[in-house]
């Protein structure tokens, strides 16, 4: 099965690429900031995609929960009851 590469890979990949091609527009003495900044986005790609290859994948590339997560309600607590009337 082909595995997919998470929005998260990509988002940080984009965003490094984007800091390199804003080197040449920043000032000499903050151009560290741009490489620095596009070298911290490369290493996140990297690390999600190394996550998105090793992990494991359910149906439709969805990933798969263990047996015994609980089931969670929609609501924790009910809803409060209706306001009563006001008086003046």
């Amino acid at each position: 099965m082909r595995k997919r590469l998470g929005k998260r890979a990509l988002f940080f990949g984009l965003i490094a690429i984007i800091c390199m091609v804003l080197v040449p527009a920043t000032p000499a003495q903050f151009r560290w900031v741009a490489w620095a900044s596009a070298a911290l986005a490369g290493f996140w790609a990297i690390m999600f995609t190394i996550e998105d290859m090793l992990g494991p994948e359910g149906p439709r590339g969805e990933a798969v929960l263990p047996a015994e997560v609980p089931f969670e309600p929609e609501t924790p607590f009910p809803p409060p009851p209706p306001p009563r009337g006001v008086r003046r």
